[in-house]
């Protein structure tokens, strides 16, 4: 059996930006596609060494180890360090539950397509079994997040750091496991915070211009998401910030988030987030 090194490179470029989005999407991190796509092509270079004589053991465990690192640290940044080995750990996950699936496609179809060398699996498939894989995984990894979701559920004190045009401001939070707020196009959980509260990361009236009841027009940076309680229901403006970071007022521990602010027109003594953006 051949191996054609640009089918080799496309299909672990493919791979490794799926792996990367789903680690991102499990651990709620914010991820730029330009950096996703980087790491992806980096990463597939270590491929490669599919084509070299017989390693060791020890030799290819730290190509995979650096291969892995060096595509989280470009994905996610360099920085604070423990979040960003917290990723390392759930992106070694992902590929995981992926390469299982993978290989036991492969073996289904009789495994006369696949050479296993190196600790690479090159597989000659066809693009309908690599989408057909990849929607199995990401599935399977979905629904895992889906039950770590709800066994967040948290009583602690949290502080909550939003950076919004250069300005940052720090709000007292609660976790509210009924807050269930999420931009139907990205999946982004809300996090909602009172209009006073945020006033700070605003020039003049802006916010009284946004949150106004007169004012039914799209407005550039804000979008509306749809919300029900037990007495109403509506629309709400929210905003996607530069950074969000909480804080965990108890442990110490701090964690980006990837998430919209919504805003209420009226006083908010603390800010309400889902324990799964944790």
């Amino acid at each position: 059996m051949y191996i054609y090194v640009d089918v080799l490179i496309i299909i672990n470029i493919y791979a490794n930006f799926f792996l990367l989005k789903t680690t991102a999407r499990f651990t709620h991190s914010p991820v730029k596609n330009s950096r996703c796509t980087a790491a992806a092509v980096v990463g597939s270079l270590f491929s490669l060494v599919i084509l070299l004589p017989r390693l060791g053991a020890l030799p290819l465990l730290i190509i995979r180890l650096l291969s892995a690192a060096l595509m989280v640290v470009i994905t996610f940044g360099k920085k604070p360090y423990e979040p960003l080995f917290e990723k390392g750990l759930v992106f070694l996950f992902v590929c995981f539950i992926f390469a299982g699936i993978e290989y036991g496609l492969s073996i289904l179809s009789g495994g006369h397509n696949m050479i296993w060398h190196n600790s690479v699996l090159y597989v000659n498939i066809s693009l309908l079994t690599l989408v057909i894989s990849t929607i199995i995984s990401y599935a399977a990894i979905s629904f895992f997040r889906y039950y770590l979701d709800g066994k967040n559920a948290s009583d602690e004190k949290y502080t909550i750091t939003i950076t919004k045009n250069g300005r940052t401001i720090s709000l007292e939070a609660v976790v509210d496991t009924c807050n269930n707020l999420t931009d139907v196009f990205t999946g982004k959980p809300v996090i909602v915070c009172g209009k006073s509260s945020l006033s700070e990361l605003f020039s003049g009236s802006e916010l009284d211009t946004v949150l106004s009841e007169e004012n039914t027009d799209y407005i550039s940076g804000w979008r509306l998401i749809p919300f029900s309680t037990i007495s109403s229901e509506g629309m709400l403006r929210t905003f996607q910030p530069e950074c969000v970071i909480v804080h965990n007022q108890e442990s110490g521990k701090r964690r980006s988030a990837d998430v919209y602010i919504g805003v209420v027109n009226r006083e908010m003594e603390y800010a309400v987030f889902n324990p799964k953006i944790l």
